[in-house]
């Protein structure tokens, strides 16, 4: 079986339609291009793969040093200090998250809330505080 079966028509003409216009070899070509059959699969991947740090705990030292800062801050508050701190931010996507590293001058302290307030309107949760320095004043 080869050949044999193709000699009838291997010598007529290439059928053109008369009610279909000829496509271009890159509308040809479109057809066969791959397709998104999983939409949204690209992302998910990436968000699986996106690393996270999990939440440190807290030893009794740390606790002591965060505890005497937080004093060092109520006690000159009206004076607005400046701090530096650590806080862990937890992802809103899954599990663990990051830490990030601030500066800028206190505003309150919201007990009620569990909340330290900056001047520029920012809230950290006292949970999340990780580290926190009380810099001294001729670094103001």
């Amino acid at each position: 079986m080869g050949i044999e079966k193709y000699l009838g028509i291997i010598d007529h003409e290439h059928h053109v339609s008369s009610r279909h216009p000829r496509m271009s070899a890159l509308d040809r070509a479109a057809q066969f291009a791959p397709f998104a059959a999983l939409t949204g699969y690209d992302s998910v991947i990436h968000e699986i793969g996106r690393p996270t740090q999990e939440k440190m705990e807290l030893d009794e030292m740390q606790m002591l040093h965060l505890n005497e800062a937080m004093m060092t801050i109520e006690e000159r508050l009206s004076e607005r200090p400046r701090v530096s701190l650590t806080r862990f931010v937890p992802d809103t996507r899954k599990k663990g998250g990051s830490y990030e590293s601030l500066e800028g001058r206190v505003r309150n302290i919201d007990h009620g809330n569990g909340t330290m307030v900056l001047c520029d309107g920012s809230s950290i949760p006292l949970r999340d505080l990780t580290q926190l320095t009380v810099c001294p004043d001729e670094e103001l």
